[in-house]
């Protein structure tokens, strides 16, 4: 059966009521059917524009997204919701009518003279809720007219909309305010504002803004005391070059504590206290204190000080020639005690009589007891040194002898067991590789020697992936990861340096780290206990560029871990299979060496991550063994 779309198999033609139509029947499990035409248009008749509308429950049928073209009229009852009406040809402008052309209608502008005037309008009614908007002018004229606001209301003023009058702006009511809103200002007749502090005031020319109050309006002194002359809480300050001057018959008076800083002058001179130039009725304090009954105030070059009288009642003092003393209490008499006063110094006399040296005493002499100037004998006369000697049986290692007169002292050199004296002379001996023997003879030790020493390499590698940027690394915590006699470096300890880990440091990770050591036991001689690394030598070999590697050494102890030190480091800019060849700088030369029970703790690290970075490293150490 072919498409019924092909008109060739099934041709067009204009349908009779009585053709035949292909339909389904629903009745009877949807079986093909024909129906006459004429049978379907006696049982439902052909449909109207209200069947079409009146679709079974949803009302949709009144929507179409096509045209509608009708050659007869249009009533509508309901209303119409046009979005654009087309007249003419046009949907019009902004602002356009529509207008009648008489057998059509038309877009058209709005017509210069409308119909009616403001008066036409306002003669139908001039009452309205709604706003009058306008760009121009309203205009009164006319004997006793005006604008009337009512029920307040209010003129409000947008911006750059002035009020311009050649006549007076009155508020009749007392309750009538004429209110400046926040921000608002005043400007006067030339269009200033102001400034801020500036008040309104009326010039020659009219107002105009004024700094400070103008001089005609400035109260005079006695104008503001006459509408009060009481301060609460608030004082006068004077500054600059003035005068307060006081006329006859006015006071100060003040019941508070008063401080006078400048020069002040008081020149009234009279003999009762109402002419005096001071009148004090109180108490007078020299800074410190009011003074004791019957004190008196003397000067002190800057300021006044309370001295009793009888201090200050010497006129003069002067000296006179010293005699013998008279007691024993008195080395200087003074008297009389007021007045003018005369200071005697009395001269030594012997025994326990106070005074001064008496003269005529030389270099040689020395004051007796009994107050006289004598020659001392029995007194040293020189001092001599000896040439040097042995201590024999001595137990001094310095000899005085004789102690009076020509005195001479001998210094005697250790003879050896107990016999005390100075350091022999070495200069026969071995100098620097000699001592000194109980015996007091210098000799060439034996045994313990400083010069026992040796080298000891290191060959490590590294061997982990994923190294973390600036991680210290340490050697490996058991032999899984070496390679061949390699150790290597595969101990990840973190970001934080042995220094800082301190007490976290695990026992497993220290014992893995520690590489050089000085035993807490040993049976060698103990005269050179100590171990000192004079260099450690190394080669560096990576295999990658692009990074700094660093090498550090950490001085701890053997068999506790916790202190880790910085002995020395060195950082190499890694190349690609490039040898590199260096030594380790150390810290300070105590760093250098290992006590006995001291060790040495290795560490690396690198600047950048790398998913893995292989290198070759050879550590040689060369040390001796030092006292």
């Amino acid at each position: 059966m072919a498409k019924i779309e092909n008109t060739t198999v099934y041709p067009l033609v204009t349908p009779n009521a009585s053709d035949f139509v292909i339909g389904t029947d629903t009745s009877d499990d949807n079986r093909t059917v024909s129906f006459k035409i004429s049978d379907i248009t006696a049982s439902g008749g052909l449909q109207d524009l209200q069947s079409v509308l009146d679709t079974p429950t949803t009302n949709t049928g009144g929507t179409a997204a096509g045209d509608i073209s009708l050659t007869g009229n249009i009533t509508v009852n309901g209303t119409v919701y046009p979005t654009t009406i087309t007249a003419g040809g046009s949907t019009g402008t902004a602002g356009q009518l529509l207008s009648s052309t008489a057998t059509g209608i038309q877009w058209i502008d709005v017509p210069i003279n409308p119909c009616c005037s403001l008066d036409d309008t306002l003669a139908i009614g001039n009452t309205t809720a709604r706003n009058i908007l306008t760009t121009g002018s309203i205009g009164m004229s006319g004997a006793s007219q005006g604008l009337s606001l009512v029920n307040s209301s209010v003129i409000t003023l947008g911006t750059n909309c002035p009020i311009t009058t050649e006549d007076n702006i009155r508020l009749a009511l007392p309750s009538c305010v004429l209110d400046f809103n926040y921000g608002a200002s005043i400007s006067d007749g030339n269009n200033v504002l102001g400034t801020s502090g500036q008040i309104f005031t009326r010039g020659a020319a009219g107002v105009e803004w004024s700094t400070g109050i103008p001089a005609a309006s400035m109260p005079t002194l006695q104008e503001v005391l006459n509408a009060g002359n009481s301060a609460d809480l608030i004082g006068m300050a004077f500054t600059g070059v003035s005068n307060t001057t006081f006329s006859a018959g006015s006071s100060i008076q003040s019941f508070a504590s008063n401080v006078w800083s400048g020069t002040n002058g008081f020149s009234s001179n009279g003999g009762t206290p109402a002419t005096s130039g001071i009148n004090l009725t109180g108490s007078l304090s020299d800074g410190f204190s009011t003074g004791t009954a019957s004190q008196v105030l003397t000067s002190t070059a800057t300021g006044v000080s309370w001295a009793d009288l009888s201090t200050v009642g010497v006129s003069s003092v002067s000296a006179t020639v010293p005699i013998a003393a008279a007691f024993p209490a008195d080395p200087i008499t003074i008297a009389p005690g007021v007045g003018g006063v005369i200071v005697r110094q009395n001269i030594y006399a012997g025994g326990s009589l106070i005074g001064c040296v008496p003269t005529g005493g030389t270099a040689s002499n020395f004051l007796r007891g009994d107050g006289t100037w004598v020659t001392p004998t029995g007194a040293v006369s020189s001092v001599s040194v000896l040439a040097s000697g042995t201590s024999g049986g001595l137990t001094d290692a310095i000899k005085i002898s004789p102690t009076t007169g020509a005195v001479q002292v001998q210094s005697n050199a250790f003879d050896g067991s107990d016999k005390v004296g100075h350091v022999p002379d070495a200069s026969a001996a071995g100098a620097t590789t000699d001592f000194l023997r109980a015996d007091g003879t210098w000799a060439t030790p034996s045994g313990g020697s400083s010069g026992f020493g040796g080298l000891q390499t290191f060959m490590l590698t590294q061997a982990k992936t994923g190294v973390t940027a600036n991680n210290y690394m340490t050697l490996a915590l058991n032999n899984v990861n070496t390679t061949g006699d390699r150790t290597v470096f595969s101990t990840d300890l973190g970001s934080s340096s042995p220094a800082v880990m301190a007490g976290t440091m695990t026992d497993g990770q220290h014992v893995a780290g520690c590489f050089l050591y000085n035993p807490v036991t040993s049976s060698c001689l103990t005269a050179t206990p100590a171990m000192k690394c004079c260099d450690i030598y190394f080669q560096y070999l990576p295999e990658l560029s692009g990074h700094n590697f660093t090498l550090e050494i950490w001085k701890t102890s053997v068999c506790t871990s916790g202190t880790y030190t910085a002995a020395g480091s060195a950082t190499i800019s890694s190349i690609a299979g490039t040898l590199t060849c260096d030594s380790i700088t150390f810290v300070s030369a105590a760093l250098q060496t290992l006590q006995i029970g001291e060790a040495y703790f290795i560490t690396v690290k690198q600047d950048n991550t790398l998913v893995a970075n292989d290198f070759l490293l050879n550590l040689t150490v060369r040390y001796e063994m030092v006292a």
